[in-house]
């Protein structure tokens, strides 16, 4: 039976209760994860720091404040021997779960990921090896830069940047840009650039004890979700950040009038976002007055 110390990432990147936020704000975004481990000096799992308890703060003001201020306590955690079947229940059911500290004798000795579970251990990806299909070369987007603004059309991701899906993308494919790439999610455009719907890690993860033994579908538009929450690019960012907050989304659309996708808009977007110079706030730029910003 395959153990969670089989896949398990074991040069950890942590934080201390004590780091600033902004430090773990860095880390997160710098290298595209969806959380970090909080450890004491002796490496005990004491929480969890997540793009979503960054943003939170962001939006209420708290940007200052240190790891300890906003982590969650005491987060769920596995030993390196929990079987593989258990953790990937646990990650594809616990919708804001992407990431399991694992833990011996209270010791933070690795973790797992839904990346991990989609991950090419050789030449092919778990979902590769499980559907038949030859590995791929992915293109991977240019590193994320900060975005001066204060709405969505001008901080998000644009669509040349994008890792898109398209329906009869084999979900082979998608697992492997999903994983390569660090993203929770793509968008699923029809030829035209209209969007269909995304598809997820959660999506793709096998999940036998749901009785689920991997993707049912084998082309992204039989699994893909088709009810996205989307966003205009006028929209306002700080509206943008309180819709994910209040709903946990990782991602959200950006469509213009003729509901074509020109972009996305992660947490990560919104965590690297600059506010403008004053100057330039007060010119009248939509949105400005209350967008998440850094201090």
């Amino acid at each position: 039976m395959a153990r969670a110390s089989s896949v398990m990432t074991q040069g950890v990147v942590t934080v201390t209760p004590e780091h600033p936020l902004e430090h773990a704000r860095s880390l997160l975004t710098n290298n595209r994860f969806s959380a970090l481990p909080v450890v004491d000096r002796s490496y005990r799992l004491v929480g969890i720091v997540s793009t979503l308890d960054v943003l939170r703060a962001d939006v209420e003001g708290r940007s200052g404040v240190r790891v300890g201020a906003v982590m969650t306590p005491e987060p769920l955690c596995m030993s390196p021997d929990s079987p593989l079947s258990i953790l990937a229940h646990r990650l594809r059911r616990y919708g804001e779960r992407r990431v399991m500290p694992i833990v011996e004798r209270g010791v933070l000795v690795g973790v797992v990921t839904r990346g991990d579970l989609l991950r090419e251990p050789e030449s092919r990806s778990f979902v590769d090896r499980l559907l038949g299909l030859e590995a791929i070369d992915p293109d991977v987007p240019p590193p994320d830069q900060p975005r001066v603004g204060t709405t969505a059309g001008e901080v998000m991701t644009p669509l040349a940047d994008l890792v898109v899906a398209y329906p009869d993308t084999p979900v082979g494919h998608a697992a492997v840009w999903l994983s390569t790439n660090r993203l929770s999610a793509l968008p699923v455009l029809d030829e035209d650039d209209h969007l269909l719907g995304i598809v997820s890690e959660a999506d793709l993860m096998p999940d036998t004890l749901s009785g689920r033994r991997g993707p049912v579908a084998r082309q992204v538009g039989e699994a893909m979700t088709t009810r996205v929450t989307r966003a205009r690019p006028r929209a306002p960012l700080v509206k943008v950040a309180r819709k994910m907050i209040k709903d946990r989304l990782r991602v959200i659309p950006v469509l213009d009038h003729d509901e074509r996708v020109v972009g996305m808009l992660s947490r990560g977007d919104l965590l690297r976002a600059e506010a403008p110079p004053p100057e330039a706030a007060s010119s009248g730029a939509e949105g400005s007055s209350g967008a998440p910003q850094r201090e």
